[in-house]
């Protein structure tokens, strides 16, 4: 009697921990946009340190084991500009498990782009990022950044461009960490064709899960070298950030996120008659929540602000000093489930008249989701 009911036991928490695991994938599969990653207070480039969500492939490549058999598209437009909630760039890609490896194809990502600062010359587009993954024992991936573009027409210089960048990341139990390399980035001619653009970018960082949260550290670095006519100027910036996050899950069909972090960063920029140098500290606090409302309808939002810690300081032929203004974000989203298919978007960023960026407060029921990413799972 004690023995059968001892397997029974045995049984039934063989059986939780089933439903967990299931319960735990499908959770990290379930959203996959910049739109989401906006609405929690998240990084909307590389995903979030801590939050689950596909969008975190463009971190640690190694997520490519975990984020797998979707195709993801990101609404917008095919501009040079620089992708924002105002200006939403267009992107998207396809992820798929192959046997023991998985693997992906995107399209489109701007990342590290640096379009801004690349005034006539040739633009970074038409990007083609491929990821490669698998486990063995330690889940690895590997992403290759490419783009490539000219102009070259008569009685003009020619325009060149070529980028090739490498990220690498690997996850065991509880530890994670990645690195992100521009390995070469160079722009030919300007406005003339002695004038060149060179770029760099270095991004490391590492994470461990420990009590049910997880301490981050992240360390970026980029900048450039522009010549033109003869005359160069040299941009750097470096950030580093240290935090913890976490995620408390208040029921079945509601989450709440929590970070705070400690951010110290530094641009600086040069020319052969001046240095203008720029640092910052801070330590911002987001709370966020994510619910689901319906089982067809998910709502989220976060509010974000620095505290204690706010400090700006620029040093240029004078020094000021002071702290940084209207540091308050609140931003909200949802996700419209139609079974394997997910459409994400931004709530509250037009005004009445359905102006993008304004973010006034209103909600515009004539456009009510901007920023859309459409996700289909299989």
């Amino acid at each position: 009697m004690e023995r059968n009911l001892k397997l029974q036991g045995e049984d039934w928490m063989k059986k939780q921990i089933l439903i967990a695991t299931g319960l735990a994938v499908l959770s990290t599969s379930a959203f996959a946009s910049k739109a989401r990653m906006e609405a929690l207070g998240q990084n909307d480039d590389r995903g979030s340190f801590y939050v689950e969500d596909s969008r975190n492939v463009f971190r640690n490549a190694a997520k490519v084991n975990t984020h797998k058999n979707y195709i993801t598209t990101e609404w917008g437009t095919a501009n040079d500009a620089a992708d924002s909630a105002t200006a939403p760039h267009a992107e998207g890609g396809f992820f798929r498990e192959m046997g023991s490896f998985n693997y992906g194809v995107y399209l489109g990502s701007e990342i590290d782009a640096q379009n801004a600062a690349r005034t006539n010359y040739q633009a970074h587009d038409n990007a083609l990022d491929l990821f490669f993954g698998g486990d063995m024992g330690v889940q690895w991936g590997a992403r290759v950044h490419y783009a490539a573009g000219n102009t070259e027409n008569t009685g003009t210089h020619k325009l060149e461009h070529s980028n090739f960048g490498l990220g690498l990341g690997m996850m065991m139990g509880d530890i994670e960490g990645y690195a992100n390399i521009i390995l070469s980035d160079e722009s030919k001619g300007g406005a003339a064709a002695g004038d060149k653009f060179e770029a760099n970018g270095l991004n490391l960082g590492l994470s461990y899960d420990v009590m049910g949260m997880t301490v981050f550290a992240d360390y970026d670095a980029d900048g450039y070298d522009n010549t033109v006519s003869g005359a160069k100027t040299e941009q750097s910036n470096t950030t580093m950030t240290v935090g913890v996050g976490r995620i408390h899950e208040v029921s079945s069909t509601a989450r709440l996120n929590m970070d705070l972090a400690f951010v110290s960063s530094k641009e600086e920029s040069k020319t052969a008659s001046a240095t203008t140098e720029t640092k910052q500290t801070k330590l911002p606090l987001t709370l966020g929540f994510e619910a689901d409302a319906t089982s067809w309808l998910t709502l989220r939002g976060s509010v974000t602000q620095n505290v204690i810690v706010n400090n700006n300081e620029v040093k240029s032929t004078s020094t000021n000093k002071n702290t940084i203004a209207n540091t308050t974000d609140v931003s909200a989203g949802a996700t419209l489930n139609f079974g394997k298919l997910k459409v994400d978007g931004s709530i509250g960023t037009t005004d009445t008249t359905g102006t993008a960026g304004t973010e006034t407060g209103t909600l515009a029921l004539d456009n009510v989701l901007t920023r859309v990413g459409v996700t289909y799972w299989f």
